[in-house]
């Protein structure tokens, strides 16, 4: 020991659970132990570290306090518990590592996957180490974890390199507690690990053109990327598309043979300094790059702003993201810049099989870089937002699944609940113990490929949990695939079903993130669809909720209007900017572009549904809201990707250079919408002119800014005054219309007086992609099965109808 302890001896045993186990946690314990006045020892269980440590008290705190401020990057620290015990005789004189403990029937949390570490990328460029260019090199602070996982406990036999045996140098390093690759999983080398090539979309090896092996592959695959090919390229959880961002031909290409015309693609760049030229880049959003779950950021364009038009067309915001694989640092060259966007048909699920890989991707990219390393669990790119200081997730996948979110402790039964979350952008989440595990990005339910990745994902969770499902929760309305799915599943198991309406579910999530459950709290739900309890499309709303909040009540919401032929609304943004003029604005003239967007029998269908109520849904969207200004400001009237008229209105108000827009404030819904519609036919300020005049570009800005200010003004003014009569707690912000940036200040805005804490999302998404979490929720809290009633008990009935006109 460094010294002798100057206060009596005490011993303690600590128990630290999360993410713990596979990350070098124990040579970590270990080491920091060696800087202290202590001794003892140190092991592991399936679920938790177990630290015996002697030594005096200001001793032992300041180790412990070290062990975990210092935890290895990969290490989630989800609880510390201490127990005083009896000083020993003959205490030990160091301390050490002791073999592990098995704990029978107890899963191991599983790490989520992480971008490679500065000691394997060193490793990697060094000419005289053994692993020089090795596309797989890896350690226990990074590589792959959740992908690579067959089945627990994370063991390499129950890995997808388990047909990869180690050859004696890396068992050695393997078996090493010195060692940073020890009891690591994943690693290999050149002589036993996985296989690395270039070929054409035919099939593999031997039968296929394969053009280059090893670092032959990746610099033939540099090659074409320079000659404006589009690649396809296998990384931690699938395969990726890549093209030269700054090769517009190459860029449209992929538009074309991927069917995506307008959806903004992600960039790679190699590192910081070539992602600084394209992107104005805070020192949050640096951090979160750089991070090791190498997540999409969105970040303003810069001046500089060099990258084909058709990678974010009509947007002012680009993704960007630095590597997440080895491969991806040796393929990029210094100031190179990918589009790097997921390998799928459009609207299908990830592509993460070799043989997927050369079917589907064969009239899409013109070769492909991969390995024969098998991905069992596909993972998405994350993509984030930063404002300032603060971070929020728009997609929670690679680097954040399967890292679990506490609930509030609940005496359950023993089983798990599986939630199913929503429609878009989907994600499921399981419950063990008194956690919630979500999964990584599944996508939009549409489709029967995704359906099928759905219940792949499922079986995969369940496995690894090994807890029987004896509750599931969906989603109210009757016709999402995950509801259906759900209802087949109940009555093939016999377990029961709780149904939990859409607002409520993301209220939930808001509660579940903040543990703000046990509190009285009033919530601003906006979004662009979710089914009503009164069968309407509610989107609007502010929801009160009490201690227990498996009730809410409906205390407000926006306006109702009509959505002319339902879905089809939600891609023509023209038809509820009709809509909307006839129930807010009806003594308004024509906007004069709207008549330009269709044919007059079409207009004419859409004022006849509109006045019959046939083909129509009532609907409180705030969501169709935001396409109702675009379209009136002429911004967007076809949209071919969700939200796409909410981001382009968002990237012009951001134009406005006036302060006072940003300031404007309006009555009521219907003086916002004839303060847009006047705007919008020509009246002060001007927007669009005499016949074949040109629009004044400043005005649609500055009318656009208005929009936000006065919608968050009268949105806002309202949560406070439910707050008030609620005698709300906290209050919280939820739902996809609050990943508008500039809308969502606006509303942090007013709420800044409220004396009270305003909750916004910061772990999982706002949208749908955090819906799973609620009914997660909202399952734990039912005190057993018989709770799960398929009348959907946990809504407060009757809910009153308020709105402000």
């Amino acid at each position: 020991m460094p010294g002798a302890p100057t206060n009596p001896p005490a011993r303690r045993r600590y128990t630290l659970r999360g993410i713990v186990q596979g990350v070098g946690f124990r040579p970590h314990v270990a080491r920091t132990a060696g800087r202290f006045a202590v001794s003892g020892c140190c092991g592991n269980d399936d679920e938790s570290v177990f630290i015996e440590v002697t030594g005096a008290p200001d001793e032992i705190d300041r180790m412990i306090a070290a062990v975990c401020a210092e935890a290895p990057a990969l290490a989630n620290i989800l609880s510390v518990e201490c127990e005083h015990l009896e000083p020993e005789a003959d205490p030990p004189a160091h301390f050490r590592i002791v073999p592990s403990r098995r704990a029978p029937g107890v899963p191991t949390l599983i790490p989520p996957d992480a971008a490679p570490c500065a000691d394997c990328l060193a490793e990697m460029a060094d000419p005289t180490n053994r692993r020089y260019r090795y596309p797989f090199i890896t350690c226990t602070n990074c590589g792959p974890r959740l992908s690579i996982i067959r089945d627990v406990p994370y063991d390499r036999p129950l890995t997808t390199l388990a047909a990869f045996p180690m050859c004696p140098a890396c068992q050695a390093e393997y078996s090493d507690p010195t060692n940073r690759r020890y009891h690591a999983q994943p690693i290999s080398c050149y002589d036993c690990g996985p296989h690395l090539w270039l070929q054409r979309p035919t099939p593999p090896p031997p039968q296929g053109d394969v053009l280059g092996e090893w670092w032959d592959g990746i610099v033939g695959a540099r090659g074409l990327l320079r000659a404006g090919a589009i690649l396809a390229v296998k990384g931690i959880g699938g395969f990726t598309l890549f093209a030269d961002a700054r090769n517009a031909a190459a860029v449209e290409r992929l538009r074309r043979r991927k069917r995506r015309p307008h959806k903004p693609f992600a960039v790679m760049a190699p590192d910081l300094a070539t992602a600084r030229r394209f992107a104005r880049l805070s020192r949050e959003q640096e951090r979160l790059l750089a991070g090791t779950e190498r997540p999409i950021v969105l970040a303003p364009m810069a001046p500089g702003y060099d990258l084909a038009a058709a990678v974010a067309p009509g947007l002012g915001d680009v993704g960007v993201m630095l590597p997440s694989a080895p491969l991806h640092f040796l393929l990029l060259e210094p100031g190179d810049v990918m589009v790097a966007t997921s390998a799928n048909i459009s609207a299908e699920p990830l592509i993460y099989r070799n043989e997927d890989a050369e079917a589907d991707l064969a009239g899409i990219v013109d070769a492909l870089l991969t390995h024969d390393r098998p991905i069992h669990v596909p993972v998405e790119d994350s993509v984030l937002m930063a404002d300032g200081a603060a971070a929020s997730p728009i997609r929670r996948s690679r680097g954040y699944a399967p890292l679990p979110v506490p609930l509030p402790p609940r005496a359950r039964r023993g089983g798990s609940v599986l939630a199913v979350g929503g429609e878009l952008k989907n994600t499921f989440a399981m419950t063990r113990g008194d956690m919630a595990f979500l999964s990584a990005h599944i996508g939009d339910m549409g489709s029967l490929a995704c359906q099928r990745a759905f219940e792949r994902s499922v079986e995969q969770m369940r496995t690894m949990h090994r807890q029987p499902i004896d509750l599931l929760v969906a989603d109210l309305h009757p016709s999402y695939a995950t509801s259906a799915w759900a209802e087949r599943y109940a009555e093939v198991n016999g377990i029961p079903l709780l149904r939990v309406q859409h607002h409520h579910a993301h209220a939930l999530s808001l509660l579940a993130e903040h543990g703000a459950t046990g509190r009285r709290a009033a919530i601003a739900v906006f979004d662009g669809t979710g089914f009503g309890l009164d069968g309407t499309v509610w989107g609007g709303e502010i929801l009160t909720l009490p201690p227990d909040p498996r009730t809410f009540r409906r205390a407000w919401h926006l306006p109702p209007f009509l959505l002319p032929g339902g879905d089809s609304a939600i891609h023509h943004p023209w038809k509820v900017a009709l809509s909307v003029l006839a129930t807010f604005a009806p003594t308004a003239d024509a906007v004069p572009h709207l008549s330009a967007e269709a044919s007059p029998n079409e207009i004419a269908l859409v004022k006849s549904q509109l006045a019959s109520g046939v083909a129509t849904v009532a609907t409180t969207s705030a969501g169709r809201l935001f396409d109702a200004a675009a379209s009136l400001l002429g911004v967007r009237q076809h949209v071919t990707y969700e939200a796409q008229a909410a981001m382009e209105l968002e990237r012009l108000a951001r134009e406005c250079p006036h302060q006072t827009c940003a300031k404007t404030q309006f009555q009521n819904l219907p003086t916002l919408i004839k303060a847009t519609a006047a705007a919008a036919k020509g009246d002060p300020p001007a927007i669009v002119g005499p016949a074949g005049a040109a629009p004044n570009p400043t005005a649609r800005a500055c009318a656009a800014r208005r929009f936000h200010a006065g919608l968050a003004g009268i949105a806002m003014r309202a949560l406070i005054q439910v707050a008030a009569e609620s005698d709300a707690e906290v209050l919280g912000l939820t739902g996809g219309v609050f990943q508008n940036r500039l809308f969502t200040a606006d509303c942090l805005a007013h709420l800044a007086s409220v004396d009270k804490p305003v909750l916004v999302h910061r772990l999982v998404p706002a949208n749908d992609g955090g819906l799973s979490l609620g009914q997660a929720l909202a399952g734990h809290l039912a005190a057993d099965a018989a709770d799960a009633d398929l009348n959907c008990p946990n809504q407060a009935s009757e809910p009153p109808d308020k709105s402000t006109f």
